[in-house]
């Protein structure tokens, strides 16, 4: 991955838009960023790893820290970056959540982060910002942490890596190197051995507390289980089943004895109840006499009283059809009246139809003389406006020659009429002669005025002739229901016999109105004689139950008559008291004995039970003792718990692997800038010394001095050396990284302040190195404020504080020698 283009807006010290064009740096070499302190060099740095990944180079600047101080409230934050990987050009962009003027209205809103991630095909732009994380991830193949550890020498992270311990550093290569695998693989085991561990366990409380609840009555027996549990049951677990089996053989021989006793015990009540039994019935017996003699005077009474009652239903009833006869009769009567009347309706039909008929015939006589009147006014308006056209036209025309003799005869020119010079009479102008247009509107009026005229002329027909048609059907009609031909008579005959039958309605609607009041109360008598009839059906049919009830009962009487005699010849000379106390003494030992059946049989199956399932906890004990065994095994050697050997687990195995590949391409790089005094050293000496204790070893470090022979810790180096040594480790595990991440090249890399602590000859030395890894397309960018660097290097990317009138915020120079 190669930066093309970055362009920073409102973001960290930028105010406004900064643009950095990294294509001027070249595809290769060294190029430093300098300026003052403060001005936003890192910043730099963190717009690359913002745009890319939505975090900052370091970790120190969170997301809302990255809105400009300096901005203007109108100035979006943003950050737009152009790079290549393997010769194509993507662009990416990012923008922070923060708070911006409102488009609509006043105040402030909230703009949310969002991301945007273009290709360099036709592929649609990706504007998710979990998507655009995702995309970034599989097209450089790296993570944040890993883009960081390759590309990004942070500022003050140098000597992180250098200094920190086994537990420190496992982290670190777990992220890089995905050796979480491993880890998990050594929790699992460490899981399942104690798991399996608490199976055990589990198996073997619930067997101890499962012997608890064992149920004995015989003392020697008890003591010998106290013994037992007093040593948890360890080691006696069969000895101890055992013995429940002759405790359950106890139970089972007196459970037959107790079985035996209470089988003598229910023969001698079953003989007991007999008898008491038959008191019973006999006290039963007489009970029932008396409560069926006492229903059967009960239903003596009651049909006494029914009887009583039937006589005045029918006394009722008759007296209800007298009256339901005489209301019957106004029924047929309203039923004839109806039939008139609908007689009558449809003659009063008619004669207002024929009413109708002569009123509408009537209005139109009317209508045609209006008619006629209207005709007449429009003749008469006719020939007056063509009289006065015709008048007009002809005054037009004498005007003419007035006209002709004032406009066109001169003295001594011809007459355009006769031909002659001399004009001796000239005719006079009119001075109210009409004009063309005075002739034009005279002649327009008497026009509309014919065409009125004529239009009246064509409806006055009409009217006449749809009047003599109306009066044709008049006349029909009035000889079809009244015999006559005239129209007056038709008229008079009409209305009278109108007035006729409108009286007779009248005095039927009276006495219909009579009847039906009649009718409803026929119909409401029938109503109430029906069901007097259902009541007085209901009374009889109830008296005959009664009846068919008191029959029974007098048949039932005898019968308890006859058993209670035979009832009092069995119980001659029978002690009921005496009975009574024998009784109760045996139901005594019945109960007796059902309880103590009952514990003993609860005390056999309890210890069936128990035997049973202490026999499948002891069998799954011993399997998980077995598995237990393997596999805690297993997990002290892959966790390194073993007693007395090396405290190594897998995970840190494998990365103690890793570990000697990243010293190995690191000490390339510090024997060359030491000039041969320092090489990096895995402490080995530590894993051989560490066989107890429980902190971790296999990835301690320390360093061989070849000017004085001896091994040392790291954290004897000085300031100078400490840079050097942190800063080959740290080139040494990007270039791991990059050959355990499918080969993956980068095609820059930053490095971020730490020159300061070197001298003259180390500062030669660590930027020669950095230039060899310039070499094949790599752009290395250094952040420094070492003066001897600015000579040193040519390509720069200056970085200034503005302040005054040209504002506030940082600006960037780009300047290529």
């Amino acid at each position: 991955m190669r930066p093309l283009k970055l362009i920073m807006s409102a973001f960290g010290p930028y105010a406004g838009q900064t643009v950095i064009d990294f294509s001027q740096l070249g595809e290769q070499g060294l190029y430093l960023i300098t300026g003052d302190t403060g001005a936003g060099k890192t910043v730099i740095f963190d717009a690359v790893s913002y745009a890319l990944y939505g975090q900052t180079s370091g970790g120190v600047r969170d997301a809302n820290m990255l809105r400009s101080q300096y901005a203007d409230a109108d100035t979006p934050t943003f950050v737009e970056l152009e790079f290549s990987f393997r010769g194509k050009c993507y662009r990416v962009k990012r923008n922070p959540e923060y708070r911006r003027p409102a488009k609509r209205g006043t105040g402030m809103t909230k703009e949310k982060a969002g991301a945007e991630l273009y290709y360099p095909d036709d592929r649609v732009p990706v504007t998710r910002m979990s998507e655009v994380d995702k995309s970034i991830v599989e097209l450089l193949g790296l993570n944040h942490k890993q883009f960081t550890q390759i590309t990004m020498i942070a500022q003050g992270q140098f000597r992180k890596f250098l200094d920190t311990n086994t537990d420190e550093r496992s982290k670190i290569f777990r992220d890089l190197f995905h050796t979480y695998f491993f880890q998990q693989l050594q929790d699992k085991l460490k899981q399942d051995a104690a798991a399996k561990r608490n199976e055990f366990d589990e198996q073997q409380r619930r067997s101890e507390q499962a012997l608890n609840g064992i149920s004995c009555i015989y003392p020697a027996y008890t003591e010998q289980l106290q013994s037992f549990a007093l040593r948890h049951y360890e080691g006696c677990v069969e000895e101890v089943l055992t013995l429940v089996d002759t405790i359950t053989a106890l139970d089972e021989k007196e459970q037959q004895q107790v079985a035996a006793a209470a089988a003598i015990v229910t023969k001698n009540l079953t003989a007991l109840q007999d008898s008491l039994g038959a008191i019973a019935k006999k006290q039963q017996l007489e009970k029932y006499m008396q409560t069926t003699e006492a229903k059967m005077v009960s239903m003596q009474k009651q049909l006494e009283q029914e009887a009583a009652a039937a006589v005045q239903r029918q006394e009722a009833l008759q007296k209800l059809e007298a009256e339901v006869n005489e209301a019957q009769k106004g029924e047929v009567e309203l039923a004839q009246l109806q039939t008139e009347r609908q007689q009558l309706a449809a003659r009063q039909r008619e004669l207002l139809q024929l009413q109708d008929m002569q009123q509408r015939y009537q209005r139109q006589e009317v209508v045609l003389l209006q008619k006629r009147q209207e005709y007449k006014q429009a003749c008469d308006n006719f020939n007056n406006l063509n009289e006065l056209s015709d008048t007009c036209f002809d005054r037009f025309l004498s005007a003419q020659a007035g006209l002709l003799a004032h406009d066109k005869l001169k003295p001594g020119k011809p007459c355009p009429v006769c031909g002659s010079c001399e004009h001796p009479q000239p005719v006079q102008l009119a001075q109210d002669a009409p004009t063309e247009n005075d002739v034009e509107q005279a002649r327009a009026k008497a026009e509309a005025a014919q065409k009125i005229r004529d239009g009246l002329i064509g409806e006055g027909k009409a009217l006449k002739e749809h009047l003599e048609l109306d009066k044709t059907l008049l006349l029909g009609k009035g000889v079809e229901l009244l015999g006559c031909d005239d129209l007056k008579l038709i008229a008079e005959r009409a209305q009278a016999e109108l007035k006729d039958v409108n009286n007779k309605i009248t005095a039927l609607r009276l006495k219909m109105g009579f009847l039906q009041e009649k009718v409803e109360q026929y119909r409401k008598l029938a109503k109430t004689l029906e069901q007097q009839k259902a009541v007085d059906k209901q009374a009889e049919a109830a008296a005959q139950s009664i009846r068919q009830q008191l029959a029974g009962a007098e048949g039932q009487l005898q019968e308890l008559k006859r058993q209670l005699a035979e009832q009092n010849e069995l119980l001659t000379d029978v002690d009921e008291q005496k009975l009574q106390q024998e009784h109760e003494k045996l139901l005594v030992q019945q109960r007796e004995l059902e309880l103590q059946d009952k514990r003993l049989y609860a005390a056999i199956k309890n210890n069936q039970r128990i035997k049973q399932e202490v026999s499948g906890y002891e069998a799954r004990r011993a399997a998980c003792e077995a598995e237990y065994s393997l596999i805690n095994s297993l997990s002290a050697t892959l966790n390194g718990t073993l007693t007395g050997k090396k405290r190594v687990n897998l995970e840190t195995y494998v990365q103690m692997h890793y570990f000697d590949k990243i010293l190995q391409r690191a000490n390339v790089r510090l024997l060359h800038m030491s000039r041969g005094q320092y090489e990096l050293c895995r402490d080995k000496m530590q894993d051989a010394d560490s066989k107890t204790g429980n902190s971790k070893t296999g990835l301690d470090l320390e360093v061989k001095d070849y000017y004085s022979g001896n091994l040392r810790s790291v954290k004897t180096l000085s300031g100078g050396e400490s840079f050097m040594a942190s800063l080959a480790l740290a080139l040494g595990l990007a270039d791991e990284v990059q050959s355990c991440a499918g080969g993956i090249q980068l095609d820059t890399m930053f490095v971020d302040e730490g020159f300061g602590s070197l001298d003259d000859s180390s500062l030669q030395q660590a930027i020669a190195t950095l230039q060899g890894l310039s070499e094949g397309h790599r752009l290395v960018g250094i952040i420094s404020h070492v003066h001897d660097l600015q000579e040193m290097i040519d390509k720069k990317i200056i970085v200034r504080k503005k302040r005054g009138q040209q504002g506030t915020g940082s600006e960037v120079a780009l300047v290529v020698d």
